[in-house]
């Protein structure tokens, strides 16, 4: 006998809880689209970043072969905070994408026994 909980839910819950999760996660995808917009308006910024990114990163200790760069270049915190960025903006575009398959392919009648993390990953919450 199994002692993982399970939930069973109609596919029309399910669709509930994911229109309210890709509502919250777009809500935070259109914040970090409002920074990713900031930057692109700034041509040398984004340059530097660009070229940034082609060098190896030597963040500790002296190396003969390390890139120097000139005042006119980011920072490393800011290529690191760029990236982290892009990464978020990457995780949530790709959780919502995944999100608006399952819901393309629910049967609204149909049950399902759902884990913890499924649940959790659908947008099911306390209220």
């Amino acid at each position: 006998m199994s002692t993982e909980l399970t939930f069973n839910k109609k596919g029309v819950e399910i669709k509930g809880a994911i229109a309210k999760r890709i509502n919250s996660l777009q809500e935070r995808l259109n914040k970090r689209n409002e920074g990713l917009e900031l930057l692109l308006k700034q041509p040398n910024r984004v340059r530097s970043y660009l070229l940034r990114n082609t060098q190896t990163n030597f963040s500790h200790g002296y190396n003969n072969q390390s890139p120097l760069f000139g005042k006119e270049h980011i920072s490393s915190e800011e290529v690191e905070e760029i990236n982290q960025m892009c990464k978020r903006i990457m995780e949530v575009e790709s959780e919502i994408t995944r999100l608006k398959i399952v819901v393309e392919h629910l049967d609204d009648e149909q049950n399902f026994s759902l884990s913890f993390g499924d649940l959790v990953s659908y947008g099911f919450n306390i209220d």
